[in-house]
């Protein structure tokens, strides 16, 4: 959700899970490749090389995403297109020892925990993939990351539900799926500025008793981008009239966030590196919106600074160096206007640029449509 914030509005609403009285049974093709691009070569293949040669790890998105899948599909039709893209994609790049996780893709409107309908849907989708990952990859680990609701007064029209309901409901998903890393959105649906620390308290330790009850991992996905609003009535009027302003988290509330995230999570993951603090130009094979180049690459140097300062830092007692270990990466399926030269130069500039500010993994997303443009190429050849 959070990575396509600006192309889509309102996005938070497509993933809406509502109930149902039958699911479809016309089955379009999940995954839509763009337009030909006749100077790219295949993405993911570069990226896995280049992760292998600096000693990264990739994890990588399945190809039924979105937490509207329940309207769409019959948990029969998702499983069976899991099991043969899981297959192919293995086949193509588990040769790779950057070979790492998987990410289930479904951001999901929270569920309360005696929700009959809905939830067996999702729980039998994700037992069915994670089963699939670790048959062709036994040593994988599969990954989500769900968000939560800070919404308690119902000012958007969503229904509030109490950490307490949070922690029941993904016990029981963690334990019945396998899931093996629950990486929790640490700004709740709505990413707003104003939220403090102690608003998103609860919530950590909910998902933290969950993953302790169920044998998994809870890692904590810490959004470096934010929407600037003062209060809910500005960003209420903000959302009505399609005026959210994104910027960068600043860096000394950043590290506060970090810090919190420390003291519940293993590791710490991030989204809001694109497009709010990359160095380079906007062209290349990432999101990128009308933030000034001058402005997101001093974000960068203002947290690499942070970052320089923690090694030499004292390790805490308990729990992770609050840093980031990787970004939600949005690749596009195409990228005109470079030669394959300069393609692969951009690739290699972002990700030592990441590796400078101490990411050892790369969270990518859109894999399914990068693979499928990769082999519709080689087709044509």
């Amino acid at each position: 959700m959070h990575y396509l914030y600006r192309i889509i509005p309102s996005l938070i609403i497509l993933f809406l899970i509502v109930s149902c009285t039958k699911c479809t049974t016309d089955h379009p093709e999940p995954n839509i490749v763009g337009p030909e691009e006749t100077n790219q070569t295949d993405m993911l293949e570069l990226i896995y090389k280049i992760a292998d040669e600096k000693n990264m790890r990739v994890i990588s998105d399945l190809n039924m995403n979105g937490g509207d899948l329940y309207q769409k599909y019959d948990p029969e039709y998702v499983v069976e297109q899991h099991k043969i893209f899981i297959q192919r994609y293995y086949k193509r790049y588990g040769n790779h020892k950057s070979f790492w996780a998987w990410y289930l893709n479904n951001e999901l409107n929270p569920l309360k925990s005696d929700e009959e309908t809905i939830s067996p849907f999702w729980r039998r989708v994700w037992k069915a993939a994670v089963q699939e990952c670790k048959r062709v990859a036994p040593n994988s680990t599969v990954t989500i990351s769900p968000f939560f609701l800070l919404d308690e007064n119902g000012y958007r029209g969503f229904e509030y539900l109490q950490p307490i309901e949070y922690e029941k409901w993904w016990a029981q998903t963690l334990k019945e799926t396998g899931i093996n890393i629950l990486m929790l959105q640490d700004s709740g649906a709505e990413h707003l500025g104003f939220f403090t620390l102690e608003d998103r308290r609860p919530f950590f330790q909910a998902l933290k008793n969950a993953c302790d009850q169920s044998g998994s991992k809870l890692w904590i996905n810490v959004e470096s981008g934010e929407v600037a609003a003062k209060d809910w009535e500005e960003a209420i009027n903000m959302e009505r009239t399609d005026t959210q302003k994104w910027v960068y988290t600043q860096t000394e509330w950043l590290s506060q966030k970090l810090a919190l995230a420390a003291e519940y999570g293993e590791h710490i993951i991030n989204w809001g590196y694109y497009p709010f603090m990359f160095s380079g130009p906007s062209v290349g094979p990432y999101p990128s919106d009308n933030t000034p180049i001058a402005t997101r690459e001093a974000s960068y140097a203002s947290y690499k600074a942070y970052y320089e300062q923690q090694l030499v830092m004292p390790k805490p007692a308990q729990g992770p160096v609050p840093i980031m270990r990787g970004t939600l990466w949005w690749l596009p399926a195409e990228v005109s206007g470079l030669s394959i030269q300069e393609f692969e130069n951009s690739i290699r500039f972002q990700i030592e640029k990441q590796a400078e500010i101490g990411f050892d993994i790369l969270w990518i997303v859109n894999a399914p449509a990068n693979m499928q443009l990769a082999i519709d190429k080689e087709s044509e050849k």
